[in-house]
């Protein structure tokens, strides 16, 4: 009897079974199975015996119990990339596989009728629903769904039993495939057809030439906001799709895959596969399938999509590559852009990094010339960048502002922009109505008892929510710390004030300012599906709402030509974070954000409010000046040894108990401290210290950094550590491999 492999989440390690003669026929690699595992019974993926594989004789071998699926779920050619993610990642194929398929979905099958001939014989006469059913069928040349048919004739389905039981209609099963993508219309604003300019047309040259040669050939796409990347995306994605070739697009927020699926398919008019995790399980699933099976070439979707089953990769694109939405912060912590890079080498195909503010990682790469440079180094026809103007907070007095987050220049030119006729964005990178709320006389801030962050205050719903365990709670009216002080005493119980501001606030007060005006709002609090993010994008492009108020996600990736005027309202929110990232993500941002202005044949403006001027982050901004930011930037983590420079490890241990993950982590150094002795490892160690956020959902968090100039090494530290590691349930240990959170 043959055998086979079989991958069973979580186990590190596949297990072999028997395969029965009965199921040897349907059984292929990728395809879902149900095995014995003890003395229960476990799911798993049947993946192909590694070469020169001896079964052991040691244990009995079980048989596999039944197939759960007739197709499999996976591609056998991805089954390389699969394992080169769980080795890099130090992670089991298992748990690569459990991260990279979607959640499968019950099958749904319809069952169609056809006569067995047309002139008909019948050993008896048919009664009356049987003579109607016969009728209905002589009529229809293809075959008619039993489901449809029953709603038309009652009493149908007993009746179709008996007629296929005589031998007069024979019934055949078949599954339901949900086209659910191909029943959205088209919206008018998406173009169907665009003239390239004469960058665009030279940065698809470039990639054309690389598709043709079936080499992997890496490009860093850097357009200025608004140069038209999508443009080249599409075009290229039109030229590979029409070799027979298949065609994988990533970006990094969910809420940015409808408008780009409404352009490709406004373009290409082809069918494509959507991939992410906040559609209906089922809509996902059937993504994912028509991919496997070829009935989709283009796939589209977000961080997961990077795993997608294409047959005959032929391009690979990742917009918005500097995005840290792209490392997946949970589970198995890949980064999905790196991935792409990995898996268009795999495939000898080209991949397209877009982006108007690269990573330092990809800026380097290009540097180095381990990457192509495509330049879109301004904007289609005669639209000019926008113009950007600091304003200073330090210089301006309370009383003169107007309104507690909107100072007179911002005022002014939404007023002006108003009047115009045109629309704006405001942009405040925090969410709800205060940041935190503080007692006015001891000063004690109202913290999540889960983590030692401060709730943030929601207006809408007089509510204070931890943003990083979710836990909501009612605000008190009066300072807990000091009501047990008031008692004994003659004083007042001291009040709450809130502090801070979010979104939540400033869309308020520009309510207050502006009554007349019609606004919107754009955070993760007032949009929580696709469907009500689709319908605020909407109003904006019809020209319904003037003002849209929002955190980052107003920042990426939007084309909507009526906005003139994009207004920050602090620029400093994330500025000094303890993160060797934080400049560079808040130039990014700022650049992104006012990349939304002046994207039509009208100019736009930008106005930055900030308390710190004179930071690199914002002069860079204001100058349009990216290469000088990198290089500076680039500059100091030479000095620190920080990425680019290095690969690095982070360790986070975490416990109920304060000191626990610390004394993890305390013997984490010293068994480093023994591999660079035993083994020459050349790593850097810090730490351990305690997180910057030192608990969250109960949990007390240590962390430690690993510095080397090797990625083997920094996967030779954590596959040593974890096997020298003492299992404990007091304390969860996770190794982030190329980390992009240092909170």
């Amino acid at each position: 009897m043959e055998v086979v492999n079989v991958v069973i989440p979580p186990l590190p390690s596949p297990y072999t079974y028997l395969l029965p003669e009965r199921l040897a026929a349907h059984i292929q690699v990728g395809c879902e199975v149900e095995v014995p595992l003890g003395s229960r019974s476990v799911v798993g993926y049947v993946v192909p015996l590694p070469d020169g594989h001896e079964v052991s004789t040691k244990f009995e071998l079980k048989p596999i119990s039944r197939i759960r699926r007739v197709h499999p779920l996976f591609l056998k050619s991805q089954l390389e990339f699969f394992q080169w993610v769980a080795d890099y990642y130090a992670e089991s194929l298992s748990s690569v596989i459990e991260t990279a398929i979607p959640p499968p979905v019950p099958q749904k099958f319809e069952h169609y009728l056809s006569l067995v001939a047309q002139d008909l014989t019948p050993d008896r006469k048919p009664g009356k629903v049987e003579q109607q059913i016969l009728s209905v069928l002589q009529a229809q040349p293809e075959p008619i769904s039993l489901r449809i048919l029953a709603a038309r004739i009652k009493g149908a389905r007993p009746a179709v039993k008996r007629l296929v039981e005589r031998g007069l209609v024979t019934m055949r099963e078949q599954e339901i495939l949900d086209q659910h993508l191909l029943s959205v219309e088209v919206p008018s604003w998406a173009k169907t057809e665009v003239t390239l300019s004469e960058a665009q047309q030279a940065a698809l040259n470039e990639v054309r030439s690389a598709f043709t040669s079936g080499k992997y050939s890496p490009f860093l796409l850097d357009g200025v906001t608004g140069s038209g990347k999508t443009e080249v995306y599409i075009e290229a994605a039109r030229e590979v799709v029409a070799t027979g070739r298949s065609v994988l697009v990533i970006v990094p927020e969910i809420a940015l895959t409808p408008q780009l699926i409404d352009r490709f398919r406004a373009r290409l008019g082809t069918e494509l596969a959507v991939l992410h995790s906040g559609l209906h399980p089922r809509v996902r699933w059937d993504g994912w399938r028509a991919l496997l099976e070829g009935r989709c070439h283009i796939g589209i979707g977000a961080r997961s999509a990077v795993f997608a089953p294409l047959h005959n990769l032929g391009l690979i694109i990742v917009d918005e590559e500097h995005d840290s939405s792209y490392k997946q912060q949970e589970g198995l912590r890949y980064h999905a852009r790196d991935l792409a890079l990995v898996r268009a080498k795999m495939n000898s195909c080209p991949v397209i990094l877009g982006t108007a503010t690269p990573s330092l990682e990809t800026f380097s790469n290009v540097a180095n010339k381990k990457y192509g440079y495509l330049r879109l180094s301004s904007r289609p026809g005669t639209t000019l960048p926008p113009t950007i103007e600091v304003v200073d907070l330090n210089h301006v007095k309370p009383w003169e502002m107007k309104s507690r987050s909107v100072s007179p220049k911002l005022y002014d030119a939404l007023a002006s922009t108003i009047a115009a006729g045109n629309q704006t964005f405001i942009l405040y990178n925090r969410r709800g109505f205060a940041s935190y709320l503080q007692c006015e006389r001891c000063e004690e801030v109202v913290k999540c008892p889960n983590c030692s962050v401060t709730f943030t205050y929601h207006k809408n719903n007089h509510s204070l929510v931890c943003h990083y365990c979710g836990t909501h709670a009612v605000p008190p009216s009066t300072c807990r710390e000091c009501e047990s002080l008031s008692t004994k005493s003659s004083a007042l119980p001291a009040n709450l004030l809130q502090r801070g501001s979010g979104t939540e606030r400033i869309y308020d007060e520009l309510r207050e300012l502006f009554p007349d005006v019609s606004m919107d709002r754009l955070d993760r609090d007032a949009v929580t599906d696709g469907d009500q993010y689709r319908r605020i994008l909407d109003r904006m492009r019809s020209g319904e709402t003037s003002v849209l108020v929002g955190t980052q996600m107003i920042a990426k990736g939007h084309d909507l030509p009526g906005v003139t005027l994009v207004g920050v309202v602090d620029c400093d929110v994330g500025l000094h974070m303890p993160d060797f990232r934080a400049a560079e993500r808040v130039f990014q941002l700022l650049t992104q954000a006012s990349g939304r202005s002046g994207r039509a044949d009208k100019a736009g403006q930008v106005i930055l409010q900030t308390r710190v001027p004179k930071h690199p982050s914002i002069v860079s901004t204001e100058a349009h000046d990216y290469r000088s930011f990198a290089l500076a930037e680039l500059e100091t983590r030479k000095m620190l040894r920080y990425p680019p420079f290095s690969r690095m490890l982070r360790i986070v241990a975490s416990s109920a108990e304060k000191s626990l993950g610390g004394a993890t982590l305390e013997q984490f150094a010293r068994e480093l401290d023994d591999l660079r002795e035993s083994h020459g490892i050349k790593c850097s160690v810090l730490g351990p210290c305690a997180a910057p956020i030192e608990k969250i959902k109960t949990l007390w968090r240590w962390h430690l950094l690993v510095k080397s100039s090797s990625p083997k090494e920094i996967n030779f530290v954590v596959r040593t550590l974890q096997l020298r590691r003492k299992k404990s349930k007091q304390v969860r240990v996770i190794f982030d491999i190329d980390p992009q959170e240092m909170l």
